[in-house]
């Protein structure tokens, strides 16, 4: 016998099933709109591995948005500074148009037959340790040796350390390499760029005291020889030069000279015994002051710095220098912290023959070339790297949900405009360069 009540509540179940589906349809549909509007600010770094791998990416393009913006900010003043000294057009408000000013100037010299060289050999850049640590702690990133891939696990430290020690500073005591400029009272032997005495019997550079003997170059003071310029060559007794001077030059000579500079030297390699200031990119024994990075590849007693073994009293989470953790979240966690840089001087090298003016904005703006091109240099390869990222890239980590979707899209439509800002920078690092057609 049939029982009619069973059979009734079952009936009224099945009916139910298919409402009860499309409510719960509706309420995952609207939990996804809900997440999709929420974006960036909905999502947590302990939701999931991909969740928070978005978190570090989208923070670190922010972070490097902000250095470009400040970047091109600085390119605006060089070259204006540079226009400045030029008699040039000084109302530009932009990095690009500025710099423009400079490079027409700069190429209507080289049209002319003026030679104009700079070489800039980039400083040794630190990135934020500490903010690279921090990051990688909040995404969950595991640090130990074994998953430090490719560099050294290295922590923040203020007590003794086990191994090398990395102090960073404008202008730490060092007692070991310094990747950055070396100030020591001694005479030394400098492989990079001298400032201040040299022993050499030739250079090539920069002397204040002139040049005796042999003189090729730009020539500040009084040329006693030939000047050539852009109209010909003529002979001159004491005379001021605005072209290539060749013979001797009284004062502020830039270029090559025979004899051995009895004044200030800067700008070039000194062959002999150094004093003052040596400024090297590939490392050089320093005692004395070190503006950039000091390495201390001993074990230290008192490490102020990134140590790379134990350290007994540590101011900052462990990190991997030089390579990367074993953790979705660690290339922007790099790039987070190469948005807080720390540069030693670059090398800068000027020689302009035939534009006395123009080699003179170039002494006197030199280090604000080079510093602008050292964080050109810098900034490229993380932003380049960070703002070519894509959904699927994430999505291969896990699942993003509509708000990491949402979120990767925002920024991705925002980056584009860090990587014009970036270009400006580029396009300003030709220009001052006279690299720029």
């Amino acid at each position: 016998m049939i029982n009619y009540k069973t059979f009734k509540r079952a009936f009224v179940m099945a009916a139910a099933l298919p409402a009860l589906a499309v409510a719960a349809n509706g309420c995952s549909a609207a939990q996804s709109a809900q997440q999709a509007a929420a974006g960036c600010s909905g999502l947590s770094a302990t939701a999931s591995s991909a969740q928070a791998t978005i978190i570090a990416w989208q923070t670190a393009l922010t972070n490097l948005g902000t250095a470009a913006t400040a970047l091109e900010a600085k390119w605006l003043s060089t070259c204006n500074e540079m226009n400045a000294a030029l008699n040039l057009d000084t109302t530009q408000t932009s990095a690009s148009a500025a710099c423009n000013v400079l490079s027409t100037y700069i190429n209507a010299d080289l049209a002319a037959g003026v030679s104009v060289s700079l070489v800039v050999a980039p400083g040794s850049c630190t990135a934020s340790a500490s903010v690279q640590a921090q990051c990688e702690a909040s995404a969950g990133c595991t640090v130990t040796p074994a998953t430090c891939t490719g560099g050294t696990v290295e922590v923040g430290c203020n007590g003794s350390c086990s191994a090398e020690c990395d102090v960073t500073g404008p202008s730490a005591q060092c007692t070991g390499t310094c990747q950055g400029s070396c100030t020591a009272t001694a005479a030394v032997s400098c492989s990079g760029t001298c400032t201040g005495s040299c022993t050499a019997p030739t250079w090539t550079g920069t002397c204040d005291a002139g040049c005796s003997a042999s003189f090729s170059g730009s020539c500040g003071g009084n040329c006693t020889g030939s000047c050539k310029t852009s109209s010909g060559t003529a002979n001159v007794t004491g005379g001021a030069c605005a072209g290539t001077c060749s013979g001797t030059c009284s004062a502020k000579a830039s270029g090559s000279c025979s004899a051995q500079c009895t004044g200030n030297f800067s700008g070039g390699t000194c062959s002999g015994q150094c004093t003052g200031s040596c400024n090297v990119t590939g490392g050089a024994s320093c005692s004395g002051q070190c503006n950039g990075t000091c390495q201390i590849t001993t074990p230290s007693a008192s490490c102020t710095g990134e140590c790379k073994g134990s350290c007994s009293v540590t101011t900052s989470p462990p990190t991997c220098s030089g390579g990367s953790l074993n953790c979705a979240a660690s290339a922007s966690c790099q790039g987070q912290a190469s948005a807080s840089l720390t540069c030693s001087p670059p090398q800068v090298s000027v020689t302009v023959t035939g534009d006395a003016l123009l080699y003179a904005a170039y002494q006197q703006f030199s280090g604000d070339i080079g510093t602008a091109i050292n964080q050109t240099i810098a900034l490229k390869g993380p932003i380049t790297t960070l703002a070519g990222q894509t959904v699927s890239a994430f999505e291969a980590i896990g699942d993003i949900g509509a708000g990491g979707a949402a979120c990767v899209a925002t920024t991705l439509s925002g980056a584009g405009s860090i990587t014009a800002s970036l270009n400006v920078s580029v396009s300003a690092s030709a220009s001052v360069s006279g690299s720029a057609g």
